[in-house]
């Protein structure tokens, strides 16, 4: 599941992001709350923590921007500000939770699993393909009575081509929506990530083909695919 990091403080962001990738989570991070906004605009995310105490705009302009573009996704705000009415204010304006600095890691990782069950179910059925089911939750898939295990990236990139089957994916998109803005448009990460894919898809009833120079689209597997 696909998160996002909005911390100036650059030892804190680290942390969190070395420790949520650890426990399995695609992390992305950024320092200001226009970047946010600007990842949040063209990238979705399963959460967002979000430190109120931005160098920019204040966090809570955040929320209120996020949730006025339809931005639904849920947010655990950190803050240094422990008084009651800087909770309530983050909360009325869309927070779902509230941590304050300082925090112990075990507290923000089980908050922030809370806020993801709760979200669930709303709006993550399972999504399937052709007798494929992707795990909304769990790192698996299913084909038939078979489990295969996904990493983080390799279950945001399936979930892209599931929710887009039959499309042509560009690389440019893929690598927008499922790695961030941080990689550099010439990497070969989307590649390399796609073919470590497909060896997991290998007994699949789908298939990803390349459009050569272009991207790649998900389509059912046909006999003559062998």
């Amino acid at each position: 599941m696909a998160l996002l990091i909005v911390e100036d403080n650059a030892t804190l962001s680290a942390s969190l992001a070395r420790g949520l990738t650890e426990d399995g989570y695609a992390v992305d991070t950024v320092d200001s709350g226009l970047a946010a906004l600007r990842r949040l605009d063209r990238q979705d995310v399963d959460a967002v923590v979000l430190d109120l105490g931005l160098p920019d705009i204040d966090g809570v302009e955040v929320l209120v921007q996020l949730r006025s573009r339809g931005i639904n996704a849920p947010v655990l705000v950190l803050t240094a500000r422990d008084g009651v009415k800087a909770r309530v204010d983050a909360l009325e304006q869309g927070a779902d939770d509230y941590l304050v600095k300082p925090f112990e890691y075990a507290e923000l990782l089980a908050r922030l699993r809370a806020l993801l069950r709760r979200a669930a179910a709303p709006r993550w059925a399972p999504l399937s393909y052709n007798g494929l089911v992707l795990d909304p939750i769990e790192l698996d898939i299913t084909i038939g009575t078979q489990r295969v295990r996904l990493s983080p990236r390799e279950h945001a990139l399936l979930a892209l081509f599931l929710r887009r089957k039959g499309e042509l994916l560009r690389r440019d998109d893929i690598l927008v929506q499922v790695f961030g803005y941080h990689f550099e448009p010439g990497t070969n990460l989307v590649s390399v990530h796609i073919a470590n894919l497909r060896k997991k898809l290998r007994d699949a009833p789908i298939v990803i083909d390349a459009v050569r120079g272009v991207g790649y689209r998900l389509r059912a597997r046909e006999p003559s695919d062998g």
